[in-house]
């Protein structure tokens, strides 16, 4: 099968959460890692991202190219300023990272991402300091900042995590779910999470789920099948899958439009089906694959789930 394209929009990452929750760790991380993904990070300040200077390969002005084909850039002006260059870049960036500040509300920022030509809204992560959270959401001054970051997140990302013990790790997590319900929740030390979590770096070919061997919590699961699927039936089951689910990313055939894939992309409980070209080659083949806490996924579980989002039979 001939794998069809995405739409060509570049999708937008927001990291949001509150001063010291783990941010610019998390972004060191990304500028550094062996990820495969030409990304472009807009930061607000220089002075606060820690790049090797063995990757740096030139220094222009508000952008720092790096050797492995990332790009970091200030939000200098204005982030739309900032956006128009990174769009203007040959080649352009595979993702777009932005590193919203401490004190903003990433749902906002995340806006750019919804409407600006060329881009798309990939998700919402909010970092949160695990032993100080629920003093910063109560706290009357910063309260309400706090907060709104909790709410506009697709996932939550329970950092520090190795500072709490089991039981207060999980009086937290509880906390995060009260307070987020929609958010999707996973704990973390130093921000290190695979980036195929963090950026859905996902193939449904070949395996390609980057150093996800390497952290033990998490598996990812694939499924394949030439049968078609009812729209709102996989909408139906995609919106009660379990909260472990954190990642999907899929090429969908659909009854109702068999000629043409489909793009499936879920963070957390946000996720769109988009329209792409129409299939070439042979039968078309549905291949989705969703990554998430090992404890949460199974295969039967997958299986069961979209299998049960195929059209209904013809009545007799």
């Amino acid at each position: 099968m001939t794998t069809p394209l995405e739409s060509g929009r570049i999708p937008v990452t927001v990291i949001g959460g509150y001063l010291g929750a783990g941010k610019t760790t998390l972004i060191n991380g990304l500028l550094a890692g062996n990820h495969g993904r030409r990304l472009a990070v807009l930061v607000n300040d220089f002075g606060t991202v820690n790049i090797d200077a063995a990757l740096i390969a030139a220094h222009d002005g508000d952008t720092i190219s790096l050797a492995n084909g990332c790009v970091c850039c200030t939000i200098a002006d204005a982030l739309g300023d900032a956006l128009d260059k990174v769009l203007a870049m040959t080649p352009p960036p595979d993702q777009i990272v932005i590193e919203a500040s401490g004190v903003a509300n990433p749902a906002k920022i995340a806006m750019y991402g919804q409407g600006w030509p060329g881009l798309r809204l990939d998700g919402i992560i909010t970092l949160v300091d695990g032993e100080q959270v629920r003093m910063r959401a109560d706290d009357k001054l910063v309260g309400t900042t706090v907060r709104q970051q909790l709410t506009a997140a697709d996932l939550l990302v329970l950092n520090k995590a190795d500072l709490l013990s089991p039981d207060e790790c999980d009086a937290v997590r509880q906390w995060l779910h009260h307070r987020a319900p929609d958010g999707r929740i996973v704990a973390a030390s130093f921000g290190d999470l695979p980036p195929a979590i963090l950026l859905g770096q996902i193939s449904t070919g070949d395996r390609q789920y980057d150093d996800l061997d390497r952290h033990d919590h998490y598996r990812a699961l694939s499924y394949r099948n030439a049968r078609p699927f009812d729209r709102q039936r996989l909408a139906a089951q995609i919106a009660d899958w379990p909260a472990g689910v954190l990642r999907a990313k899929g090429l969908i055939r659909l009854h109702d439009d068999p000629d043409h894939a489909y793009v499936l992309q879920l963070v957390g409980r946000r996720y769109s089906l988009e329209k792409g070209p129409a299939w070439a080659g042979e039968e078309p083949l549905s291949q989705i694959v969703v990554i998430g806490a090992e404890m949460a996924l199974d295969s039967e579980w997958l299986e069961a789930s979209l299998q049960s989002a195929g059209p209904l039979p013809l009545s007799h």
